[in-house]
């Protein structure tokens, strides 16, 4: 099987100016469309998840893994983890058209980068996916083994947890959660652990799913109120926790925002950068996604270490989330610009001087 699927697989390198390495992925037989993105190496190999989304298009699928990849650079710069910034995506739906197959002719293109690229779970691929990817390459991570980091959720919910205390403290000088509204939505793997978390420190949730049992659960399990997805951005809430795909925050919603503040889990939750700014004219403080959301991406960094996975390294560096927040929001408001921009200046800083960058290699403990 491994030696066919390999006869089979094709691997088209395409030029994208700011990018150091797009490539076109596809296997007839597997049922396998997919795209690798590598925005830079510059602070170390590229770590990102595998997104496995029914895109409309091949190009809409392009700018997806572009603005994922670019976001996962800055990712790890703020959150010095010592990673490129990476990303992929598998054109399938991922109920419906997944297979062995498929996952193990993505794992052999993986492999084929040498570690150039290092995956790991996203939207649409389960540790289970994951775990058949890893027979055809040691360039993963989140895998189930005793030196490995597991799921990433948690941790991806406990920062965005902590981002929303952090704006919360800003907005009301107090980061308590009891009685304040969150609205969240998607309830995801990380979404369903924050409403989980927002819920134990006392929030009042409200939430949107377009999977109706999803939401139905969380709301036996919180008390939360189910508003439909057209109308979740509408709301009237403390926070609004985007948790689902990206680019909700756009010109269409930013007028019917009636929010205090915007920290939520998803990935590029800015349409464009410009957004930003209309956040601050609204009044709306905004939690930079990729400062917000990078507990994932810290949580398995941890277990690319050669002592292997430490979750108290992960929980502690995680949990700081709030702090590097706090000093965000300081220097958009020194400077009078958005608190996105003030990410962006911090982390084109720590890219440009290097610093934070991967000194040993990283270390594949379920490949040896």
């Amino acid at each position: 099987m491994t030696l066919v699927l390999e006869q089979a697989l094709e691997l088209e390198e395409i030029f994208v100016p700011g990018y150091e390495k797009v490539i076109k992925v596809t296997h007839k037989e597997a049922g396998l469309n997919a795209i690798i993105c590598i925005h830079t190496t510059a602070m170390g190999p590229a770590l990102g998840g595998i997104r496995i989304y029914p895109y409309a298009t091949f190009d809409a699928a392009l700018n997806d893994v572009m603005r994922l990849s670019k976001g996962m650079t800055y990712k790890s710069a703020i959150s010095e983890c010592g990673w490129g910034g990476g990303k992929s995506v598998i054109i399938a739906d991922p109920k419906k058209n997944k297979s062995k197959e498929m996952l193990l002719a993505f794992g052999q293109a993986v492999d084929k980068l040498q570690g150039e690229y290092i995956c790991a779970e996203d939207v649409g691929c389960t540790p289970t996916d994951v775990s058949i990817i890893s027979q055809a390459t040691p360039y993963v991570v989140g895998l189930p083994h005793q030196k490995s980091s597991g799921n990433p959720s948690p941790f991806t919910a406990w920062g965005t947890f902590r981002g929303i205390q952090s704006v919360l403290k800003k907005v009301y000088d107090s980061d308590s959660l009891e009685n304040r509204t969150v609205a969240i939505q998607g309830l995801g793997s990380v979404g369903c652990e924050l409403a989980k978390l927002l819920f134990w420190a006392g929030a009042r949730l409200i939430v949107s799913d377009i999977d109706a049992e999803k939401c139905r659960t969380i709301a036996e399990l919180t008390g939360a109120e189910i508003v439909a997805p057209g109308d979740i951005m509408k709301v009237e809430c403390d926070v609004l926790a985007p948790c689902a795909m990206g680019g909700t925050i756009n010109e269409q919603t930013i007028p019917h925002l009636k929010c205090k503040a915007i920290a939520g889990c998803a990935n590029n939750q800015l349409l464009k950068d410009s957004d930003a700014d209309e956040l601050v004219a609204k009044g709306i403080l905004y939690a930079p996604d990729f400062v917000i959301n990078a507990g994932g991406l810290i949580n398995v960094s941890q277990e690319l270490y050669a002592e292997g996975y430490n979750p108290v390294m992960a929980r502690n560096k995680t949990h700081r989330l709030y702090d590097q927040l706090m000093v965000i929001y300081d220097i958009a408001e020194q400077n009078r610009f958005s608190t996105h921009k003030a990410a962006l200046s911090l982390a084109d800083y720590r890219l440009k001087y290097r610093i934070g960058k991967r000194i040993e290699p990283p270390c594949f403990h379920h490949a040896k």
